[in-house]
């Protein structure tokens, strides 16, 4: 069972936190992020409570974020001047970060094993956090964890294997460039698009960016975000390990009695406990 939400003191946010389950520590920590195009998921979904729970039961100490969501296509928010946008669902992960680190020593978690994750938009936020955390000199974390990450504003271009895997009826479900696009628009506010640069860390400078791993979906669009930032990371010489889970589609960690939901775990816990 997953502990209660403790609120965070300096913002309406909640996160959850998931003590590794009773083995010989220290352990690894794991700040998470859920995902749902910034606009949607809760603590509550599978991406973000199941996840966290199989972590913590493989000795992984785990803190969920419930950051705030901007305004949904349909939402009467959406044009309305105090509408969340980018960068408060950033701001709202930083507060989370901090909170993990003041709380490394009661969840028993190795100081020099603190890292940062997410699935989707919430793999969007997890980069963001490490490239803000390393350009203003805070300690940033020791490796970074990407489901199906959105990491660019605009589609890349589709490899031939993402084509072939995306074609005829299993193509539901997948993003196209307009919905992806769409959804960069309305996470920094139409009027803001100069700070889609800044939001989306496809095409960043990675300098210095920590090891990471990438898990993408099979048969998803996305992947091609996965595969493009995993080749900017080389770029900076940067260690990056990408993996594409066969069988699956985007969103496949909301789906625990998926094959997929349990082989990407055991990837993700080798991973952290390498």
């Amino acid at each position: 069972m997953a502990a209660d939400p403790a609120p965070l003191s300096d913002t309406a946010q909640h996160v959850r936190a998931y003590p590794a389950a009773a083995r010989t520590g220290p352990h690894p920590g794991l700040l998470w992020m859920h995902g749902g195009a910034f606009v949607g998921g809760s603590l509550d979904i599978a991406e973000s409570d199941a996840v966290c729970t199989r972590l913590a039961q493989a000795g992984i100490a785990c803190i969920a974020v419930d950051y705030r969501l901007v305004p949904g296509f349909r939402s009467r928010r959406r044009r309305h001047p105090d509408a969340v946008r980018y960068p408060l669902p950033l701001d709202d992960c930083e507060r989370a970060w901090h909170h993990l680190r003041d709380r490394l020593d009661s969840l028993n978690v190795d100081r020099q094993r603190v890292h940062v994750g997410g699935a989707s938009a919430g793999g969007a936020l997890a980069v963001t956090l490490t490239m803000r955390l390393l350009q203003t000199g805070q300690h940033p974390p020791a490796g970074v964890v990407l489901a199906y990450p959105y990491l660019h504003a605009e589609l890349p271009p589709l490899g031939a294997d993402v084509r072939r895997a995306v074609r005829g009826p299993r193509r539901l479900g997948t993003f196209n460039r307009a919905a992806v696009r769409w959804i960069a628009h309305n996470y920094v506010g139409r009027d803001r698009l100069d700070l889609l640069a800044e939001a989306l860390p496809g095409g960043a400078d990675l300098t210095g960016f920590p090891p990471t791993l990438i898990v993408n979906s099979d048969r998803d669009t996305l992947r091609a975000s996965g595969e493009a930032f995993a080749d900017e990371l080389r770029t900076y010489h940067c260690p990056v390990d990408i993996r594409c889970e066969p069988g699956t589609s985007h969103g496949h960690l909301n789906r625990p009695d998926h094959p997929g939901f349990e082989r990407t775990l055991g990837t993700i816990t080798t991973w952290l406990t390498r």
